[in-house]
């Protein structure tokens, strides 16, 4: 009987589109193989007495041994965990102590990070070429390198555990951004629905990131992101080649591109610009591709730098409390800063997920364009809350809604544009002044890599802009400040919100995600 879990999806990419290939570093293989192994990964689990409930954790890059960890887990009725390994290490022990992990499966190039989190977990399994040999890591605990694991499997009939679509499938935690990460679970009807109704609007609409049934689609949102914003999921659905990058720099990845024939990519804009620059760095002015960004706002200057470069996008937005909500879906055509700001902003929700803009009080303010407020969201795969955190599910998660934090715009034509996290905007005077829009005017400046817009206090207006900007030797204050005026006689930019004061670096700090890491420009400069 089929029950709408995930595992089913690859077992239908296997008996359908069986020969479609999985590419992972120099490993080919295809759906159909890539099944068999997941069986076999969940026989040998069950044979370590892993099974229903229990939490497996995944410290991996995407590769397709993760990939098959996914669907093992599936039938198990076991709980996927994927980590986050650009978290500081204190912040991984948190993870897999709060998740009680009862095995890790760890990538062989990650061994010091595994020697701490060893005396959490009753097996650890390496992942990768093979197994660590530095000095003896994670010593005390049982080891198998994955492909052992595998071929010690016995063979036999699929595991079936009985899992329903109302089961826990994966733990997530958020990046941990604002403090400890904090953990959400996932059920499998969530985990399915809402890649594949990402899969069906992306399709459907005439949008950058159209999806077709002839692309190749190469994920650089890692798995614990969301599960890689469900691109390991709806690409076995539709039966697409995937090829998962693993460690590859953005080089690499462009390589993989041509060779490969990938069509369709998911990144951060800050992954966005480093493929840009190794463009640059190449030698090549264009790369025909289909890009779903999301993350952070996608300044303009960096959007119309990769319309030129012959990359199409849209934008996606949601995150680990929500799952993915919305997305870009226009018919604009780029090729002016109108066309190019709707490409990058005017957002659309998927199917089945409602949006709101609500006042600090919590009434819906008017559709009209202008009013700004706080976005909420429902959706049938929401979750039901933070794991163990009770005071920040009731600030969070209100009557069926999740308050996303996020400072929006809802238009009468149904579209919506996020402008900003309400604790990145800055009151000044009693006005609003939204960093982002600050932000992407600063990006079209000729030699500007990226731009960080932060409030600084002040006795008279409470908060002042401040602009913190990574830019090339030949960008100096003088340049920063003609833009800017200009913007304002063009009638882009009030005048009360160019910033107090601006300083040039050489590069901003990014958070795990990829995203400007505000927090400590705060430090530093405000």
């Amino acid at each position: 009987m089929r029950r709408g879990v995930l595992h089913e999806i690859l077992f239908d990419a296997a008996w359908k589109h069986g020969t479609t290939e999985l590419v992972s570093d120099q490993v080919r293989i295809t759906y159909a193989e890539a099944w068999e192994r997941a069986v076999k990964a969940a026989r040998a689990m069950q044979a370590m007495g892993i099974g229903r409930g229990d939490v497996i954790g995944i410290l991996d890059v995407n590769s397709h041994q993760a990939f098959e960890l996914h669907y093992a887990a599936s039938m198990l009725g076991a709980v996927a965990h994927p980590l986050n390994f650009r978290l500081p290490l204190n912040q991984l022990v948190h993870m897999v102590r709060q998740g009680q992990d009862r095995i890790l499966f760890a990538n062989s190039a990650m061994a010091s990070v595994v020697e701490a989190l060893s005396p959490l977990v009753h097996h650890i399994v390496w992942l990768g070429e093979g197994p660590a040999d530095d000095d003896g890591a994670a010593r005390g605990r049982a080891q198998l390198a994955y492909e052992e694991f595998l071929s010690g499997a016995e063979a036999g009939s699929t595991p079936d555990a009985g899992v329903i679509d109302a089961d826990p499938y994966s733990l997530l935690h958020t990046t941990g951004t604002t403090g400890r990460p904090k953990a959400m679970r996932y059920r499998h009807r969530d985990i399915v629905q809402a890649p594949l109704q990402i899969a069906h609007h992306l399709a459907l609409h005439q949008t950058g990131a159209k999806l077709t049934s002839d692309d190749v689609v190469m994920p650089l949102i890692p798995f614990f992101h969301i599960h890689a914003w469900g691109a390991p999921i709806f690409a076995p659905y539709l039966g697409l080649k995937l090829v998962l990058p693993g460690r590859a720099t953005p080089t690499q990845q462009i390589h993989l591109i041509e060779a490969e024939g990938v069509t369709w990519s998911n990144m951060v804009p800050t992954q966005l610009l480093m493929l840009l620059d190794a463009m640059h760095n190449e030698g090549k002015s264009e790369l025909r591709f289909k890009v779903l960004t999301g993350g952070s706002q996608l300044p303009l200057g960096l959007a119309s730098r990769a319309y030129e470069a012959g990359i199409r996008y849209s934008v996606i937005y949601g995150g680990s409390d929500q799952l993915c909500a919305a997305m870009t879906v226009s018919a604009h055509t780029a090729g002016s800063r109108e066309n190019l700001e709707a490409l990058s902003s005017r957002l659309i929700p998927i199917p089945m997920v409602r949006m709101s803009i609500r006042s600090e009080e919590g009434g819906e303010l008017p559709a009209d364009g202008h009013s700004v407020g706080e976005l909420w969201v429902e959706s049938p795969w929401l979750p039901n809350g933070y794991v163990g955190d009770e005071s920040a599910t009731k600030s969070s998660y209100v009557d069926g809604w999740f308050r996303t934090g996020d400072l929006a715009v809802a238009h009468p034509d149904g579209t919506f544009t996020v402008v900003d996290r309400v604790k990145d905007a800055i009151k000044s005077g009693g006005e609003w002044i939204i960093p982002s829009v600050l932000e992407s005017l600063l990006s079209e400046i000729a030699g500007v890599r990226m731009a960080a817009v932060i409030g600084r206090p002040d006795e008279r207006w409470g908060e002042r802009p401040i602009a913190i900007l990574a830019a090339e030797d030949s960008v100096d204050a003088s340049t920063v400040k003609l833009h800017l005026e200009k913007a304002v006689e063009d009638g882009r930019l009030a005048r009360f919100w160019l910033p107090d004061a601006i300083h040039l670096v050489d590069d901003l700090p990014l958070t795990s995600a990829g995203k400007v890491n505000k927090a400590e420009l705060r430090l530093r400069f405000a």
